[in-house]
């Protein structure tokens, strides 16, 4: 009797508690983010600084652009959501949404295909995978095709011509050089500037930038930070290949015992450990920074697959967009939440952008 007692007690607490735990949750989901809700103390500082008269202040008419994928727990695209349901915050404050498109509004992608001989994958390997990936897309999204070692070379111009992309993907061919940064800034401030709508780049390279000349890793990284382009790498190292080859192609000589030795000499760019700590780095903030995800492939992988998760993510994105209340103080970077009210989703959206330093023409 007194066990029968203690059961009915403990599932009345459990039924008490559950329903707690009802009345408390969240009617709504929001973006996962690396920064904490709160606006760090060094940018909000920047943000609510009084304009003095060498600042060059700029009443904002930028519209900031925001894709968003919406998911259930078990990583199920949510296509049905209206923009009603969407909110915006900046630093915490509600923005008006001005732009809405679901997954109807065309894409205009970049595909960047690293043709530097360090490729782990195979040229027609890598060529039937981005045709694939172009046959997955919408019929009506526009493609550009470049390939880059130690330069860029665009080999077809934005353009839904399918049979054009095709001929162009297979144009590529093996160089040396790597010039990612260049590729990068070329592709977003000028090739991928003037296209309107939703904006994405997708890219196959290990991310270690060896021959740029003009571009950099803070540089490229700033200019995507305040640009509307989704980034989506797909990552392969060829970390073990470079040191294989490193000791492969070391000097061999002979002491004066006439026994060989292999001379020790350091590595070069593009072979250091720290240098592919940087391409991962780049990779990922690249992806966190815009709203898109990094695909990580190896030579066992089948590289056509991440390609396709990749037009499958294109498939089921939202834009959203705003016009920032109030001025922002150039140097000051903002904080964006996206919020759907419907419980239990996963939210990834673009987390940040930066209002430039101006300059004054005087």
């Amino acid at each position: 009797m007194v066990r029968l007692f203690g059961i009915l007690i403990a599932l009345a607490l459990s039924a008490s508690l559950a329903t707690a735990q009802s009345r408390h949750k969240k009617p709504y989901s929001e973006s996962v983010s690396r920064y904490d809700v709160a606006v760090p103390k060094e940018d909000q500082q920047a943000i609510d600084r009084k304009p003095s008269d060498n600042d060059v202040i700029r009443v904002e008419t930028d519209l900031i652009m925001i894709p968003v994928k919406v998911a259930t727990k078990n990583g199920r695209a949510v296509p049905d959501i209206r923009q009603e349901e969407f909110r915006v915050f900046e630093n915490g404050e509600q923005q008006e949404i001005a732009y809405f498109s679901s997954d109807d509004t065309p894409f205009s992608v970049a595909l960047l295909l690293d043709m530097s001989y360090s490729t782990v994958f195979k040229l027609q390997e890598i060529q039937n995978a981005a045709k694939q990936f172009i046959s997955e897309l919408k019929p009506n999204d526009r493609v550009m095709i470049v390939a880059f070692a130690e330069k860029g070379r665009v080999l077809c111009d934005l353009t839904d011509n399918r049979t054009a992309l095709r001929y162009a993907i297979e144009a590529a061919k093996i160089e040396s050089g790597t010039s990612l940064y260049d590729t990068m800034d070329d592709v977003l401030n000028h090739r991928l500037a003037n296209a309107s709508g939703r904006k994405a780049i997708v890219i196959l390279t290990d991310g270690v930038d060896t021959t740029s000349k003009k571009a950099t890793f803070k540089s490229v990284l700033a200019d995507l930070a305040e640009s509307n382009v989704v980034v989506y790498p797909i990552r392969y190292s060829t970390y073990d290949d470079v040191q294989k080859s490193r000791r492969n192609d070391a000097e061999v000589r002979y002491d004066e015992d006439d026994r060989p030795y292999v001379v020790d000499t350091a590595p070069g760019k593009g072979e250091r450990t720290e240098d592919y700590a940087t391409a991962d780095e780049f990779m990922s903030e690249a992806a966190d920074r815009t709203g898109g995800s990094v695909q990580r492939v190896s030579s066992r992988t089948n590289l056509a697959a991440a390609f396709s998760r990749i037009a499958d993510e294109l498939r089921k994105t939202y834009s959203l967009g705003y016009y920032p209340t109030g001025n922002r103080m150039p140097g000051s970077r903002n904080y964006i939440r996206v919020r759907v009210y419907r419980p239990d989703l996963v939210i990834r959206a673009r987390e940040t952008y930066l209002k430039p330093a101006l300059r004054s023409n005087n």
